[in-house]
Parts: C-alpha cells; structure tokens; sequence
C-alpha cells in the first residue's frame, strides 16, 4: 500500500498534465476525497500553445488538470501553501506543502 507521504510526491510526477478520470479517482481516494471531485470534460485546443493537446486526434477528454487536483487537496486537508503564477510551479508549491505535512505526520 502506498503512504499519503509517497502519493503526495507523485504529484510531482505529472507537473503540466492533464490527468484522466482513472487518474483523478487514484489520487482522490488517498487523500479521503473519492466521490467528491468530479472529472469534467475538457475540450483540446491544438491551436492554443497553452492549450490542451490529446493524442490520437481526440477533441476531448474528461479528467482535470494535476495542478487544479493539488490545490483541491491541499484545501481539503487545510495545507496552507504559497500561490503562483505559473502552473508547474503553482503544482510544486502545493505538492511540496503536502509532503512536508506528511513528513511532519510521519514523525
């Protein structure tokens, strides 16, 4: 079985990703949040630099962005952490707080 402290650090894993709804589901249950996010559809944008791209020409996708997920459960739990600009470094931000609450649980 894998810890909270060992999930939370794969979050780092999946910095700018688009998580599917299996991979929603998998990191909801281990922070206590299963059944309470819903994945939403998501519709690419191939064109938009900053936009979603799927693979196989797929238009849409349901899932949620890892960056959104981290915050949601870093509020669910009540882990404070710093807010940035950026995606990826919003995501570290977060992932680095859930890690250093696990750490200081572990202890």
């Amino acid at each position: 079985m894998t810890t909270k402290l060992e999930t939370a650090r794969k979050l780092h894993d999946y910095d700018h990703s688009f998580l599917s709804d299996e991979g929603v589901a998998f990191f909801a249950k281990a922070f206590g949040l299963e059944g309470k996010i819903m994945p939403d559809r998501i519709e690419a944008s191939p064109n938009d630099p900053k936009g979603l791209t799927l693979y196989d020409g797929a238009t849409s996708a349901v899932g949620m962005d890892e960056t959104e997920l981290a915050e949601l459960i870093c509020r669910h739990l009540g882990v404070k952490y710093e807010p940035k600009l950026g995606r990826g470094s919003q995501l570290r931000a977060c992932a680095d707080a859930l890690e250093k609450h696990f750490e200081e649980e572990e202890r």
